[in-house]
C-alpha cells in the first residue's frame, strides 16, 4: 500500500491479446500516460497487449513501470520493453497475490477471463475487507452493461456495486482513481484531480 516513501501503484488488468492496431490499444497507452502525469506507478502483467500499452504509456510519459511476470508465461516471451521494475513470480497463485495486495488502485479495461480473474479477485478481496480500501475503475462504456448483467441477488448483491466504478475515458478513469486515493489520504504529492 502507498507508503510515504513510495509513491501509490495502479494494478492496470487487460488483454494480452490486444494488438497495437486495434482502437483499444490507443485507450491504454492514453491510460497509462494519464495516470503517470498524475504521478501514479502502473503495474501490469508485464507481458504484450494491453499490458504493453499501459505500461508503453506510462513510461513515456516519464511514469514507473512494474511488470509481474509468472513462469507459466515465459514462453509467451520477454517481459515489454517498457517494464522499469520487474517482479517475477513462481505460479500464477502468486502473481495474482502480488498484483492485488501491492496495489493502491485497481483499473480494468478491454480483456478476457484472466482479466476478469483479476477483476473479480480484486473485489472480493475489498469486499470482504481482507485488503485496505482501495478504488476499482472500469475503463469503457462497455463495462456498464457487463455489471448490470450481473447484477441480482443471485448473482451480485447490489451492495457490492458500491466498491466498483465505471469511467469512459481514459482521463476520466484517471481522474477517478485519484480522487478516491485523495478521499482515503493517499494520493500522490502533485496529482492533478
Amino acid at each position: 500500500m502507498a507508503l510515504n516513501n513510495r509513491q501509490p501503484v495502479v494494478a492496470v488488468f487487460g488483454s494480452s491479446t490486444m494488438k497495437d492496431d486495434d482502437p483499444a490499444y490507443g485507450e491504454v497507452v492514453a491510460l497509462g500516460a494519464e495516470l503517470a502525469k498524475a504521478g501514479l506507478a502502473v503495474m501490469t502483467g508485464g507481458y504484450g497487449g494491453a499490458m504493453a500499452a499501459a505500461s508503453r504509456g506510462a513510461r513515456e510519459a516519464g511514469g514507473h513501470v512494474i511488470g509481474v511476470t509468472v513462469e507459466m508465461f515465459e514462453r509467451r516471451g520477454p517481459v515489454n520493453e517498457w517494464v522499469t521494475e520487474r517482479v517475477h513470480t513462481p505460479d500464477l497463485f502468486e502473481r495474482l497475490k502480488y498484483l492485488v495486495h501491492e496495489a493502491d488502485a485497481f483499473v480494468a479495461v478491454t480483456g478476457s477471463i484472466g482479466t476478469l480473474t483479476e477483476l473479480f479477485l480484486s473485489w472480493t478481496m475489498l469486499s470482504v475487507s481482507a485488503r485496505p480500501t482501495a478504488p476499482l475503475v472500469l475503463m469503457g462504456a462497455h463495462w456498464r452493461d457487463w455489471l448490470e448483467a450481473h447484477r441480482s441477488p443471485e448473482l451480485v448483491p447490489g451492495h457490492l456495486f458500491g466498491f466498483v466504478e465505471v469511467a469512459e475515458t481514459p482521463r476520466d478513469t484517471a481522474r477517478a482513481v485519484v480522487d478516491a486515493l485523495a478521499r482515503a489520504g493517499a494520493a500522490p504529492d502533485g496529482a492533478t484531480r
